[in-house]
Order: C-alpha cells, then sequence, then structure tokens
C-alpha cells in the first residue's frame, strides 16, 4: 500500500512547496512516524502503518491549505506545522507528563525555522515572510479550536482512516469533494449531511484507537524508555530531532536499553485490571474530536445517534490499570 494519499488533495504541487520539502530539516520527516511509535508493536491495527511518516501528513495538510485558499504563507505555514516534531512524537509530551494538550513537541517550531539557512534561502527566493509561517494557529483553515474541522485534523483523519483500514483511498476521496470554506473563512465545512456523517464515523474510529488502552500503554512504556536512556545518556536530547531510525539504533546498541525496547515491539495484547498490580500502568490522554459543520449545523446536533457515541467516548476516563504483553 502506498503511504502517501496527498495526490488527492491538489492536483499540483507549488514550486515553493517543491523547494521547501528537499531541505535536510524536511527530510527528516520522513522518519518520524504518524502513529508514536505503535507501528513498533505487533498490534493488529497498527501493521500498516509502519512507514507513514509526518513528512506525508504535513505535505496533506500543506496541499488542503493551499487547495482551499490559494495562499502562499498559509500554505508553507502548514506546510511546516510539525517541522520540530521529535522522533516517537506525542511520546516525547508523555515524557514530560504533557497527556491532556500534547503541545509540548511544538515548542522548538520558531527556533527551528528562523535557525535554517536552507529555508531562509528558500524563503527569500518566494518572498515569504518567517514571522507569517512560524505558528500555523494564526491560521484556521489550517488550525482552529476543538471541535471545528481544520485542514490538520481533516488530514490525519482521513489517511489514518486508510492506513487503519477503515476506508479505502477511492472513499477518502468521495469525501474530500464535499469540503469548502465557510463564509467567515475560518473552518472547513462540508456540503453533504450523508457526508458528514460518514466522515464523524470515521474520525470517532480513529479517534478511539488514539486514546485505545494499547495506545495509551505503550506511549507510556516508551516515554519511560526514552527517559531512561536519556538519564543514562543512550542518548542526548537533542537525538529527540534526528531520525526513529538513529534513536532506535542507539537503544538496541546499549545493553541498559536493549531489552526494554525489544520487549515494546513484541506487545500484541493488552491486560486491564481494576486495581494496581505489578507492571501495570493508568494513563490519562488527549481526546480528539471533531464535530463538522453541514447545513448551518453542527452534525452531532443533527445526529442523536452519533452524538451519543462522541459522548461516550468523551467521557471515558481512563479509570483502569493495562498492561501489554
Amino acid at each position: 500500500m502506498s503511504h502517501s494519499i496527498y495526490d488527492i488533495y491538489h492536483e499540483s504541487i507549488p514550486d515553493y512547496v517543491q523547494d521547501i520539502i528537499k531541505t535536510s530539516i524536511f527530510q527528516r520527516l520522513k522518519d518520524v512516524g504518524m502513529n508514536c511509535g505503535m507501528e513498533y508493536t505487533q498490534f493488529k491495527s497498527f501493521k500498516h502503518c509502519l512507514g507513514v511518516s509526518r513528512y506525508d501528513h504535513s505535505m496533506g495538510v500543506a496541499l488542503i491549505v493551499y487547495h482551499l485558499t490559494y495562499d502562499k504563507h498559509q500554505t508553507v505555514a502548514a506546510l511546516l506545522h510539525d517541522i520540530a516534531t521529535p522522533v516517537f512524537a506525542h511520546v516525547i509530551d508523555f515524557m514530560y507528563h504533557d497527556y491532556i494538550q500534547q503541545e509540548t513537541t511544538e515548542n522548538l517550531t520558531e527556533e527551528m525555522i528562523k535557525n535554517s539557512l536552507e529555508l531562509q534561502s528558500i524563503f527569500k527566493r518566494y518572498q515569504i515572510n518567517s514571522d507569517k509561517v512560524i505558528n500555523y494557529h494564526d491560521y484556521p483553515i489550517a488550525d482552529n479550536d476543538t471541535p471545528k474541522l481544520s485542514a490538520d485534523r481533516l488530514e490525519y483523519t482521513l489517511s489514518n482512516a486508510v492506513h487503519y483500514q477503515f476506508m479505502t483511498k477511492e472513499d477518502i476521496q468521495n469525501i474530500y469533494k464535499h469540503i469548502k470554506v465557510n463564509d467567515r473563512k475560518d473552518e472547513i465545512i462540508f456540503d453533504d449531511l450523508e457526508i458528514a456523517r460518514l466522515f464523524t464515523q470515521v474520525m470517532l474510529k480513529c479517534s478511539l484507537c488514539y486514546t485505545s488502552d494499547e495506545n495509551r500503554f505503550s506511549m507510556e512504556y516508551l516515554a519511560r524508555l526514552i527517559r531512561l536512556a536519556i538519564d543514562h545518556h543512550v542518548c542526548l536530547y537533542d537525538d529527540l530531532y534526528t531520525t526513529e531510525t538513529q534513536v532506535i539504533q542507539k537503544l538496541l546498541n546499549h545493553p541498559q536499553t536493549k531489552d526494554i525496547y525489544e520487549n515494546y515491539t513484541h506487545f500484541h495484547k493488552v491486560l486491564r485490571s481494576s486495581f494496581p498490580q505489578t507492571g501495570y500502568l493508568k494513563v490519562n490522554a488527549k481526546k480528539r474530536y471533531i464535530n463538522p459543520m453541514v447545513n448551518h449545523q453542527r452534525i452531532l446536533d443533527i445526529d442523536q445517534d452519533l452524538h451519543k457515541k462522541v459522548q461516550d467516548y468523551l467521557s471515558n476516563d481512563f479509570e483502569r490499570y493495562i498492561k501489554a504483553v
């Protein structure tokens, strides 16, 4: 299966995007996964996710923004929104105990963009202002407040739906045909009720994966391993901004971390307990969801069955002890 689905978002790639994606700082994202290390486990949900990268996602978000706005600065801000994502992505948020917001991984974005000579040279050539591309939160089509639909949320929902095998590429292509920008230009909306319902259904399936017991335990386990590796000088903080291949090799090359990492790669099922046990963890997580607009209403105000399912998801308190084996 091809990992790249961004070709459905726009028929061509602007020249300035083509130049930016060739830079070393952007090429690094080819080896930073979209699934926070889950692709290295044996869990069935993630077996088709190895190689699905932040590079693909960033390209997708940029092309969606370009398709909807044709604005150069918004497109570049979208393209670079994950440029500072560390290896294993939100695992590093877990390492910093940022379970709910999951935003600590964005802290270096401005610094990395402004310090890249390659990027600054391209910006000069295409008259791109650095200050207008360092924060994609400035552009609501690229990113906006939950539960609105933005290019970022649209892309990771559609691409994950394919890689988790909830939908085919043709299915998401059909969904994509029915998006547009609202009159205030601060949100992506749908022009068809059934498509909005279909999208919200698959969004919920993806969200349940992001916060599954398998996902939460594995991310916490890997976060503790990375913390151990840093504390024992197996790797440095700077290594978090290299590639997953490089960091995994360091973990495997050191006797203190080798067995722990290899154990992680064998995870295939989760055990659950209502009380504390050795090796079991209680782990919280950010609950991602989208409530898109269609026909001047939010879908969850229209579809009561979907509303109940989303509320059930949001009310999960994760008050259980879990362990992967």
